[in-house]
């Protein structure tokens, strides 16, 4: 009976130890992974120094998506065109936010993107999925970008007096398109010059 008694509980705890450790950090939404939305292999991976000073808001100027099935089929074709058209690595993005409410992994914590030339290497490049131009985004997509920022400092992975920045404030594009911008100068951290 002892016997069994153990075995059970070495089971139980492996198999804690394997949910445990695909479960978010704490405090920290859950991201899809580049393995979910089923993510090329970069051509090279660049790493950049950590925590990074600034957050920069891109939207994609592309169609919205709503569902996770036409978020990821974006993600995807974001990808491919990075890489193919503009002959980047990899996506361009660190992390995406779809019209689902959801994060999606770019390059990643830790990795250079290819988002803002002259910023890559000392920023995140959040990507809000969409043309926000003349549409606000939805209160699910300012969710998660206010609690990825949040995760991003709990984590060390920003620094605690980050800059928040538009893409237009950087290099000359409308991105992330007018409505996005003026919502980000409502929220924590936003910077009116860099």
């Amino acid at each position: 009976m002892q016997r069994v008694q153990n075995s059970f509980v070495l089971i139980i705890g492996i198999v804690g130890v394997f949910v445990a450790g695909n479960e978010p950090e704490p405090g920290c939404p859950p991201i899809v992974s580049r393995a979910e939305w089923s993510a090329r292999p970069p051509k090279a991976i660049t790493y950049t120094p950590f925590p990074v000073d600034k957050a920069i808001i891109i939207h994609t100027a592309t169609p919205q998506c709503t569902t996770p099935d036409q978020c990821t089929e974006r993600v995807r074709s974001t990808q491919q065109f990075h890489m193919a058209e503009r002959n980047f690595n990899d996506i361009g993005y660190t992390f995406l936010i779809g019209g689902d409410g959801r994060i999606y992994e770019g390059v990643g914590w830790h990795k250079t993107g290819a988002h803002t030339r002259g910023y890559n290497s000392n920023s995140l490049g959040i990507a809000f999925i969409g043309n926000f131009e003349d549409v606000l985004p939805s209160d699910a997509m300012m969710n998660a970008l206010r609690n990825l920022l949040t995760c991003g400092v709990q984590q060390g992975e920003l620094k605690r007096d980050y800059k928040l920045l538009g893409h237009r404030q950087l290099i000359s594009t409308i991105s992330p398109g007018k409505k996005l911008y003026e919502a980000l100068q409502k929220m924590p951290n936003w910077a009116a010059s860099v």
